[in-house]
């Protein structure tokens, strides 16, 4: 097999440029807009991020018919609510999504994405993961390849991710820290520490 053709087969994290433009297309201006804030509006160099309190949120909520935590009984297997709601266990929201649930937490793939792409930019421990092998658990992951599509586009890392994929906890399929086979897919990676 040719280094070619080995590569095409393998997990690729996005790059920049590439992925401003894919935000741009779904949101256009709001795609600079977005950004992760903390549920009390203030105004902080680093985001409140408890990972144990979202972690127990995700193992609680992953599993087959875990449905979430949320009032208005909506948005059972959407993934991007799953992260979502785990986030705002540490007060972290999105601050101007177009759609929210009850609790006010944003469902739209590409509005977290960018939220995450900009709070990266924004606050000192939110970063890009731009090489597979660095990430670990916790760490945000979202499937640019599939944004548009109907399957589970954001999952968050429950393991090391390697070159086809990784465990995760997700949600449209519902994934308790179990592999996920992500072979050609186009990634983007965030953490906040």
């Amino acid at each position: 097999m040719s280094p070619a053709s080995q590569s095409a087969n393998l997990v690729s994290v996005i790059e920049d440029v590439e992925f401003a433009a894919t935000l741009s297309s779904q949101l256009g201006s709001l795609s600079s807009e977005l950004l992760l804030v903390p549920r009390n509006g203030a105004d902080v160099a680093a985001l409140p991020f408890d990972w144990t309190k979202a972690k127990a949120y995700y193992g609680e909520y992953c599993p087959l018919g875990g449905g979430n935590d949320c009032p208005d009984g909506q948005f059972d297997n959407d993934c991007t609510h799953f992260v979502a709601h785990g986030l705002s266990k540490s007060s972290i929201i999105v601050n101007l999504p177009s759609v929210t649930c009850y609790n006010g937490v944003c469902i739209r793939v590409a509005e977290l994405a960018a939220a995450f792409k900009n709070a990266a930019a924004k606050y000192t421990n939110v970063k890009k993961i731009g090489d597979i092998s660095k990430t670990r658990e916790g760490d945000f992951c979202f499937v640019v390849s599939w944004f548009g599509l109907a399957t589970d586009h954001a999952m968050v890392l429950a393991d090391i991710m390697g070159p086809n994929g990784g465990k995760v906890y997700g949600h449209t399929n519902p994934r308790c820290g179990q592999q996920v086979d992500l072979t050609g897919q186009t990634l983007v990676i965030y953490r906040i520490e």
